[in-house]
């Protein structure tokens, strides 16, 4: 009877330990961004607080390991690239608003503000967008692409990114519906996007290495991901189409059912910091080489912050999420 008292309070506590949640840290991040492990290191240092750093993969991994935790998440704050996905999970109340003196309390500069939501869906913590990325190489300058439409000229040989998979694709993709037209822009990548192989990737890197290759002459890809590859000596370059140039903000949420919100606060005052920002610096990979939005924060070396951006409209491209990623998928997903 022992034995069996012994086995089941044993096999009740493995239960139990399955089900609970693993994390013992004061805040549990969410994210799908480089430098994210960087800056929970640094507010370690700086508060003393534990931060427990989850990366599950791309930003849809990231999304679906969110959405199969469905009512029970275990997340406190999730950080991601794309203000589409952010304002569709505040509407689904998966997040809860972004408090306003935080929001009021960073240094945002003008750039920073106009990429604030009106929904307080996410905090902006910095910005990129998706450019054109060439193989000089590969192609003669006065070959180069200077627009969408251009990239009709190198049909079957353009990489591209899964937004199902990449959270700066679908933000992308939005962006090139809003400017294009949705009828016109799905004709266009219908004529550009022909080869299955080069247009569902998985992630930048793919991108990278698709166009470095040679296996794509040029590919869309978000321009910090060309920016690393720049820096490192690679014969890339970024061209900004002539469409326009959508903003992909790094967004910065709060689960709606933290049990953290202090923590979650000083995470979000850190991160705003210049302390904080130059610890989202601190790497060579694609993430590091954002555009920042604090005022007297600078960027790397070599990352412009010219460029003529147009931002989302986020409740329409939240609103055909599930739509249009099901669309790229049947028609150029392998």
């Amino acid at each position: 009877m022992l034995n069996k008292s012994i086995t089941m309070l044993a096999l009740s506590a493995a239960i139990t330990s399955f089900s609970a949640p693993a994390f013992s840290a004061d805040l549990v991040l969410y994210d799908a961004l480089d430098f994210s492990g960087k800056v929970a290191k640094a507010f370690e240092a700086k508060t003393g607080l534990k931060v427990d750093v989850v990366e599950p993969g791309s930003t849809g991994e990231v999304l679906g390991k969110i959405a199969a935790e469905g009512d029970n998440p275990q997340f406190d704050i999730v950080w991601l690239d794309g203000s589409a996905v952010m304002e569709r999970m505040t509407a689904d109340h998966i997040l809860q608003p972004v408090p306003a003196d935080l929001i009021d309390k960073a240094a945002f500069t003008d750039f920073g503000k106009s990429l604030i939501p009106t929904s307080h869906a996410f905090l902006p913590t910095g910005a990129s967008t998706t450019a054109i990325e060439v193989n000089t190489k590969k192609v003669a300058d006065d070959k180069t692409p200077k627009s969408w439409a251009d990239l009709k000229n190198f049909a079957g040989e353009v990489a591209a990114k899964d937004p199902n998979l990449s959270g700066p694709a679908y933000q992308w993709l939005a962006g090139f519906f809003q400017t294009n037209g949705l009828d016109t822009g799905k004709d266009l990548l219908a004529k550009v996007l022909t080869n299955k192989s080069q247009s569902g990737l998985s992630s930048g890197g793919k991108v990278n290495a698709a166009v470095l290759t040679g296996k794509a002459s040029v590919g869309i890809n978000q321009d910090s991901a060309i920016f690393s590859k720049i820096a490192s000596g690679e014969p890339v370059k970024a061209v900004y189409p002539s469409e326009g140039s959508i903003a992909l903000p790094q967004g910065l949420g709060i689960s709606a059912k933290t049990q953290h919100m202090d923590a979650a606060r000083k995470f979000i005052d850190f991160v705003t910091s210049a302390e904080g920002q130059a610890a989202m610096q601190d790497g060579k990979d694609t993430d590091f080489y954002f555009m920042p939005l604090i005022v007297g924060v600078k960027g790397k070396p070599g990352r412009p912050a010219d460029i003529a951006f147009i931002r989302l409209d986020d409740k329409v491209a939240s609103s055909h999420e599930a739509e249009w990623k099901q669309w790229y998928k049947d028609h150029f997903v392998p």
